[in-house]
């Protein structure tokens, strides 16, 4: 019986360390993640050192390595993570359900979400920016997350003709690149003046102005 009890305790106890390692490991990459997304927005993927990102988490670059084996898998960790936390702050389980002016409701809790994590969204303008001539880590990620933000907000309108509820003579693929053009240029005006451009309240006037444009005419 001793035996068996001390097998069982054992086993508890292998288990309970293996559960207290993958804690930290997720610690460490969480910890890690946080900082490269500080270091990206700051510094850009070309300026940003692998050095400094895990010598600011208190690990050497191999202990970085471990975690992430390369500047470029990094990246893709930083790129994949800020698009879960998007999807998050947009507040729908499938954004492409959203129909007609349910779209405009989404974008306007989206930059409120924005707002509060300045961060990521000069991470997103620092990447989009330097990627622009194609040869870089992210320029693939960056030609995504466009053509998905005018998809979404097309076929939503789409679907919004289709109820009734907006015009009919709208160009949808036009006016979803021009709410996604608003919405970018609104976010890049905001992170060079902070104090004196009013994200939230500018592009909400906006947005009401433009669901008084596009409604049918009951």
């Amino acid at each position: 019986m001793a035996d068996e009890n001390s097998a069982r305790t054992g086993g508890r106890a292998r288990t309970g360390g293996r559960a207290s390692t993958y804690a930290r490991g997720d610690a460490a990459k969480r910890r890690i993640l946080d900082i490269a997304t500080e270091e990206f927005a700051a510094r850009g993927y070309w300026g940003a050192s692998l050095q400094d990102i895990a010598g600011r988490t208190g690990m050497s670059k191999p202990g970085l390595l471990h975690h992430f084996p390369s500047k470029q898998a990094l990246l893709a960790a930083v790129l994949a993570e800020r698009d879960l936390r998007d999807r998050y702050g947009m507040g729908v389980d499938d954004i492409f359900t959203l129909r007609g002016l349910q779209v405009l409701d989404m974008l306007d809790r989206l930059v409120v979400r924005n707002a509060e994590r300045s961060g990521l969204v000069q991470l997103s303008h620092v990447l989009a920016a330097e990627s622009a001539g194609g040869d870089h880590p992210a320029a693939e990620h960056g030609r995504r997350h466009f053509t998905e933000a005018r998809t979404l907000v097309r076929t939503a309108l789409e679907a919004g003709i289709t109820d009734g509820e907006l015009r009919g003579d709208l160009d949808c693929g036009l006016l979803a690149t021009q709410i996604v053009a608003v919405m970018e240029g609104m976010e890049n005006q905001w992170l060079a003046d902070p104090g004196q451009v009013d994200l939230v309240g500018v592009f909400h006037a906006y947005t009401r102005d433009l669901r008084e444009r596009i409604r049918a005419t009951p």
